[in-house]
């Protein structure tokens, strides 16, 4: 029952946060109410879908920070499964509210929402198995030094120990996560039919590569608060940083793709036209509703993950005293 508690107020918590993020970058700069609650709905489906992989991992992160029941492959296999299926369901929710109205879905628009509802359920599982992959990666990488339960093992130093080991299988989970959204992605555009092949998949390889830079950003940020802690400090100072780190990596994902619209204009028959109106060697801004929500994705897990450590007791600590009748005996 504490362990249900438990974790329904760290999802409460992360809920909230999500929640007020999302009236809030829909209200600012102030907007009428209408523009603001059509704001909200296209919000809030990549909020909810964030939601998911953050409330599975604050499942793993209590299990291990009560170390009471063990973390297999299969949990892992089933909490992304249960990840995707619920993201691409909420990706996917517009299309009913298409299919009900009197005028026919064209063949396009259905292309384009499933392959988007697709994609996004695969970068919410990616973010749920890659911090879980590069959880267990950092405590053989800490060995002895990992403690029981969580924070795994806090320090004083500025940077927490993250290993290269954690990163790089954080790497290769979201390689895997961008590799299938870039298939999805290149297939949907043949089959709608793109004028210029080369640019589709250029436009197409950006795109991937900027959600899983995004994702990996945050997995990284999750596994520093895994090995220290949450606290105000890094919970402030870990907003920061993906903050900061997210639009410096946005800028070097735009430059890359000004220098493939160069490569493409020059080696293939793409007008400059067409990479302009694609929109490559564009970065997204400090203050994008991209950088702001992967922000408040963070703050979500990591005050989830807050009220995880502050409600398990501390291993080999005292349990709470059982109600004994008269004769000392337990009840």
């Amino acid at each position: 029952m504490r362990a249900t508690r438990r974790r329904g107020a760290s999802a409460l918590v992360a809920t909230l946060l999500l929640a007020v993020a999302t009236v809030t970058l829909a209200s600012v700069p102030p907007r009428p109410l209408r523009s603001v609650v059509t704001l909200v709905h296209a919000l809030g489906l990549r909020v909810a879908t964030d939601w998911l992989a953050v409330v599975a991992l604050l499942s793993l992160g209590e299990r291990v920070a009560t170390g009471e029941e063990s973390i297999t492959r299969a949990t892992v296999r089933r909490l992304a499964l249960a990840v995707f299926v619920g993201g691409v369901a909420i990706e996917a929710s517009p299309l009913v509210r298409l299919v009900a109205e009197p005028s026919a879905v064209t063949t396009t628009v259905l292309v384009e929402e499933v392959a988007g509802a697709l994609q996004e359920g695969l970068f919410a599982a990616g973010l749920f198995v890659g911090t879980a992959a590069g959880g267990a990666a950092l405590r053989d990488a800490l060995g002895d030094r990992a403690g029981g339960g969580l924070p795994l093992a806090p320090s004083e130093r500025r940077l927490p120990r993250v290993s290269p080991r954690a990163v790089g299988r954080v790497a290769r989970v979201m390689g895997v996560a961008a590799g299938l959204w870039f298939g999805i992605e290149v297939a949907s555009r043949l089959a709608l039919g793109v004028p210029y092949f080369w640019l589709a998949v250029g436009e197409s390889a950006v795109g991937g590569l900027g959600g899983a830079v995004d994702y990996g950003v945050l997995i990284v940020a999750f596994l520093a608060l895994a090995v220290d802690g949450a606290d105000a400090r890094s919970v402030v100072g870990g907003a920061a940083a993906v903050w900061l780190v997210l639009v410096v990596l946005g800028i070097a994902v735009g430059v890359l793709s000004a220098g493939l619209g160069v490569v493409l204009v020059g080696a293939t028959a793409t007008p400059m036209g067409a990479v302009e109106a694609a929109g490559m060697g564009l970065w997204p801004a400090p203050d994008s509703w991209a950088q702001l929500l992967a922000t408040g994705t963070f703050l979500a897990g990591a005050a989830g993950l807050w009220v995880v450590q502050r409600t398990v007791p501390e291993r080999g600590g005292p349990e709470p005293s059982a109600a004994v009748d008269d004769s000392g005996a337990p009840r």
